[in-house]
């Protein structure tokens, strides 16, 4: 239920928000905010994809040379035109270039967009022929000096120049009423309760009350922007809700958006948006006939992980999964594909999707029974499609060298499937399995996961560091009960890669942790899972490596959103990317380290890392400075959200995500913190990744407010 006074508000700066000559069409700038190089005055290249034309030039002094200027998208994206705006203080536009696309690795000229005899200040570039790639580079040998103050790149839809670029200095923000930014969805019983007032000067005073009767039912006073309401527990109330009232410091009382506690609340209310988005994102059978990357789901890639964070979800809960409603029919979506009209919309890299799906239902052993819960029907989606087709490439591979091949990170997702049978036969027949099993064993060496993977990734979150560690360990307790004289093995391959992660990982540079975007948990929980369920066999000094990740990450939240930041210098999240996978994927990480202190000496790390847990949801669920949900279509199939993120990627594009329910899509940026929702936002797009994490933070919310034990990821038997 929405509160009239905090609409008006979050309306109202929604508006401030809106750049000048918007209309009600969505342009999207694919540029903006992206990561820039140059030849030529390297610390000015960010200025070029800020969206403003006052915040500085990017200016090349040298003449008759060739220079040029990279714009990494982060992924590939179709454009269809670019607008460059120059330096209109003491420069001359740029007379001649080029504009060129990474395409396969190397550079080509995009058709059409060659210029010449340019006297524009504000150009736009038409290209003849659309270009799908993830890399954009301005090429020229300049007779005279120039500057560029903004590159713009767009889709389908283009608008007018000028469009979305700041012209004059931003009004600071201000408002005249106190934001009380919350959890909309829930706090859990037993658990922090914890908000922010950004506005708050002082420590203020405020109430808890009951949203319907008014009642005041918890009081307390502010501290640093932190309102802290932990101990109040009350009985539990089938959708009762509540608010937060805040009054003071000369500006009018804010009214938060409205909330529930309750027992594992926010399990509850996350679960089937969770699960609904797994079935609808699902290539070919999902809620769009096409299959954008050629993996099971639309916009997956061999590092998204979709398998493992519900196998954890499951295992994390059981009954609950058993108990939940099925919606996905094995047979209806078998006649669907099998269909001989039923056509596919092509998408990039998708060659083989439809052939992929119809033998999913053609080749692979049918399922015969109609019960079966919705995730495990999602679970045996995922891992029959690895072993139809086992040879991927990530869809944005322009930049990345990996290239088309049998990626570890593909095969090592088997791991949890067989892992998990036991807890999964009663739905899922043992030919399926078995079928598995022999893939697991006989790709396993071939995909390199006995080896130890010396690699770190960057931001894109392709390659966490020590990413075959949890998976080695799932192999060892399969092969104990399928093939005991190949456990030693996987064994030995989990430790020397935790050997070599505890040698080689280093916490105070952001890339080894948080820098690996939403991929952070694959490092952190493979190394947990050891030290908290293999302590007879981790390597010396895991314990203490992983003691000094959590103190690492407290050092890095000491703020008013108790938020983990990148970096204590300039960054609160990582340079160039969209923030929600991280935040989605965080509570793992914290919870499962919470897990591992359990020492007297560790009782206020702990603490403090538990705090950080649960922000991680609330920042999620809205506690954040825009004050929205991480789901800017919170219509399908979110529960309790009163305001989504205000910002909508473009429709009817690429993975077709803004179709599911339940898709994770952006939160704030560096550019809104501490407070400034005026901040620009950042790429409004979801990812199967972003979602794919936060099922593994739900399964470790489960397992550390005891639901189950996450001893089940080494005791689970025949």
């Amino acid at each position: 239920m929405m509160n009239m006074n905090y609409t008006y508000i979050v309306l109202w700066a929604c508006l401030l928000l809106v750049p000048s000559g918007a209309s009600s069409q969505d342009y999207f700038n694919f540029a903006g905010r992206k990561s820039v190089r140059s030849s030529f005055s390297p610390a000015a290249a960010p200025c070029v994809t800020d969206g403003s034309s006052v915040t500085g030039s990017l200016r090349c002094h040298t003449v008759n040379q060739e220079q040029w200027i990279e714009i990494d998208l982060t992924a590939d994206f179709d454009l269809y035109a670019a607008h460059i705006y120059f330096d209109e203080v003491n420069a001359m536009p740029l007379g001649t270039f080029v504009l060129q696309y990474n395409h396969g690795g190397e550079w080509e000229d995009i058709p059409g967009a060659t210029v010449e005899n340019n006297f524009s200040m504000r150009l736009p570039v038409r290209f003849e022929t659309p270009v799908g790639t993830s890399a954009v580079r301005l090429r020229t040998v300049n007779p005279m000096p120039f500057g560029i103050t903004e590159i713009q790149l767009w889709g389908k839809d283009v608008p007018l120049i000028p469009y979305g670029v700041e012209t004059k200095p931003e009004e600071p923000f201000s408002t005249d009423t106190h934001w009380v930014c919350v959890n909309q969805v829930a706090y859990n019983l037993g658990a922090p309760k914890r908000f922010t007032v950004p506005t708050a000067k002082t420590d203020l005073r405020f109430e808890v009350q009951e949203s319907l009767t008014g009642k005041t039912v918890y009081r307390g006073c502010l501290k640093e922007g932190i309102g802290d309401f932990t101990p109040f527990n009350p009985p539990e109330t089938a959708g009762k809700e509540y608010v937060i009232r805040v009054r003071g410091d000369g500006l009018k009382e804010g009214i938060s958006y409205p909330f529930e506690i309750g027992r594992h609340a926010v399990q509850r209310m996350s679960y089937r948006p969770a699960v609904y988005f797994m079935n609808d994102c699902r290539s070919v059978v999902g809620t769009h006939p096409s299959g954008y990357g050629g993996c099971a789901w639309r916009d997956g890639a061999y590092y998204t992980y979709e398998v493992p964070g519900m196998v954890l979800m499951y295992l994390s809960d059981p009954d609950y999964f058993d108990r939940m409603p099925v919606s996905v029919s094995w047979s209806e979506e078998r006649r669907k594909v099998l269909d001989p009209g039923f056509t596919i919309t092509p998408e990039r890299v998708d060659r083989d999707v439809l052939v992929t799906a119809r033998n999913y239902y053609l080749l692979l052993p049918p399922l015969d029974r109609t019960d079966v819960p919705d995730i495990i029907q999602d679970i045996r989606f995922g891992v029959g499609w690895i072993l139809l087709d086992p040879i991927t490439i990530d869809p944005s591979t322009g930049g990345d060298p990996a290239g088309e091949r049998m990626h570890g990170q593909s095969i090592e997702q088997l791991a949890y499937f067989l892992y998990a049978y036991p807890a999964m036969r009663n739905y899922i027949g043992e030919d399926f399995y078995r079928m598995a099993l022999q893939a697991g064993w006989m790709w396993w060496e071939r995909a390199g996961l006995f080896d130890v993977i010396p690699i770190i990734g960057m931001g894109k979150g392709r390659n966490a560091p020590g990413h075959s560690v949890l998976p080695n360990l799932l192999m060892y307790e399969v092969a104990r009960r399928e093939k005991p004289e190949w456990a030693a093995r996987f064994l030995q391959a989990a430790l020397a890669q935790a050997e070599w992660c505890v040698e080689t990982l280093d916490w105070t540079n952001p890339a080894h942790s948080k820098g690996q975007r939403m991929s952070e948990p694959k490092t952190i929980l493979g190394l947990v899972h050891l030290a908290l369920n293999y302590p007879e066999y981790a390597p010396e000094g895991l314990k203490a490596k992983l003691r000094d990740l959590a103190e690492n990450m407290v050092a890095k939240s000491d703020n008013m959103w108790d938020f983990r930041r990148f970096d204590l210098d300039e960054n609160w999240t990582i340079p160039g990317f969209n923030e929600a996978g991280n935040i989605a994927g965080f509570p793992a990480c914290a919870l499962g380290l919470a897990l591992l202190l359990d020492g007297e000496e560790d009782r206020a790390l702990k603490e403090r890392m538990v705090q950080l847990g649960y922000s991680a949801f609330d920042n999620l669920y809205g506690r954040n400075p825009m004050n929205a949900h991480a789901a800017n279509h919170p219509e399908n199939g979110f529960e309790g959200v009163d305001q989504g993120w205000p910002y909508h990627y473009t429709r009817d594009v690429t993975a077709r995500l803004e179709l599911t329910r339940g898709s994770l899509t952006s939160l704030p940026g560096s550019e809104m913190y501490p407070f400034d929702p005026k901040g620009k936002p950042r790429h409004p797009e979801g990812w199967t990744a972003y979602n794919a994490v936060w099922n593994m933070s739900l399964a470790f919310l489960n397992f550390y407010e005891g639901v189950t034990s996450p001893r089940v990821l080494r005791t689970l038997r025949e």
